[in-house]
């Protein structure tokens, strides 16, 4: 559901004003994305009236709500806006504030410092962000090990005793509503049939509900391939999700796709090539060089070929490709010789073949006698009479 916000200010224009302090002193350190937003929110100051909401600004720049919020974030961590939320966590107001003037208080280097550290943190939440849809993309196993079942009130009741509710609370403010009972249950099967600890669970919604996604059943599908990854803590997460992250990234940079991310089916045979045939980055690398040397465009099926031969062969580092490539030549060469020494053969025994007959010897004296006694022969018969 679209939240619509409420945006007021300490101070009050009559135009799209941009500050010259936000000029010199905030814009040059801040994310490209991050002033497209503080411009909106300059924009729409003025109209009060105007339905600002956070999905309104995500479609107007093509961003997700995870983006605008991180924005925001960046923003309310400059001084330049104060975000107020209600008791369920939603933002509600966005307070903008007049600019600092940042030599009046710490050096220029402390704050070139602060703004790395504020554009920093906010990478690392973009990654963050990102984990979450990567790991969607993967494709969960057809068996997970375990078998959902309906629990009981008395069950769910002694989980959320033992837990003395505090994960319970927890999630109800994540998702900003309270839990079903449909909803318990899913939380008890991620705890007592995918063997999630309290604190997975917990980071796992809080990964599914920051990128955006607050249905259970997507976050259910997010366990489901955690456990099939075998997933069991919290680092176990973030390197999974860090890994899938950055090898997508590198193949399609590799590709010379930059300006897009991976789609599901592209994810599923990167992390097959990964996982299933255990290539490293380096190999996999390599064979996407090589599609895109021989056949000049980006093809996933032809690198699935590429490597699909190295582990025939064996081949699992780039010295045993390299030992690969050079007997191939080798066979190559001996082919080629071969075959050019069968073309020399057959040109010489063409160039002879009108020397190589059985020479006929004739015996002249016998012809000659033959002729004389055939000649006699015809003589003695006389001629034809009519």
């Amino acid at each position: 559901m679209t939240i619509p916000l409420k945006l007021s200010s300490d101070h009050r224009n009559d135009a799209t004003l941009v500050s010259n302090l936000f000029l010199d002193h905030y814009m040059p350190s801040a994310n490209g994305e991050f002033i497209k937003i503080y411009l909106y929110l300059l924009r729409w100051l003025p109209s009060p009236d105007h339905d600002l909401s956070l999905g309104g600004m995500a479609d107007c720049f093509d961003l997700t709500e995870s983006d605008v919020l991180r924005a925001l974030r960046y923003w309310e961590k400059a001084g330049l806006l104060t975000l107020s939320r209600d008791g369920s966590g939603n933002l509600t107001e966005i307070i903008l504030r007049k600019p600092k003037d940042p030599s009046s208080g710490s050096s220029q280097e402390a704050i070139a410092e602060e703004a790395e550290e504020k554009e920093a943190q906010a990478e690392a939440e973009t990654v963050r962000e990102t984990a979450v849809k990567a790991v969607v993309r993967q494709t969960p196993p057809a068996d997970t090990g375990v078998t959902r079942r309906n629990y009981t009130m008395q069950e769910l009741s002694g989980f959320q005793q033992d837990d003395d509710g505090e994960l319970i609370m927890i999630i109800q403010q994540y998702l900003g509503h309270l839990l079903s009972p449909n909803d318990l249950n899913t939380i008890m099967f991620f705890y007592d049939g995918l063997g999630f600890s309290r604190e997975l669970i917990e980071y796992l919604f809080e990964y599914c509900i920051s990128s955006g996604h607050t249905d259970m059943r997507y976050i259910e599908k997010v366990a489901i391939a955690w456990h099939g990854r075998h997933v069991t803590s919290v680092d176990d997460a973030k390197t999974q999700c860090s890994t899938h992250q950055r090898a997508c990234y590198e193949v399609l940079r590799a590709f010379g796709l930059n300006n897009r991310s991976a789609t599901l089916d592209e994810a599923r045979t990167i992390m097959r090539w990964i996982k299933t045939y255990g290539f490293s980055m380096e190999m996999v690398l390599e064979a996407c060089r090589r599609t895109m040397n021989t056949i000049h465009r980006p093809e996933f099926n032809y690198t699935e070929s590429i490597l699909m031969a190295w582990k025939e062969a064996g081949a699992v580092t780039l010295e045993d490709v390299a030992a690969l490539d050079q007997a191939r030549s080798k066979k190559r060469e001996e082919t080629e010789a071969s075959k050019n020494q069968g073309q020399s053969q057959r040109s010489r025994k063409s160039f002879n073949k009108f020397h190589n007959f059985q020479q006929r010897t004739y015996d002249y004296s016998e012809l000659e006698k033959k002729l004389a006694r055939k000649v006699q022969s015809t003589a003695s018969s006389g001629p034809n009479k009519p």
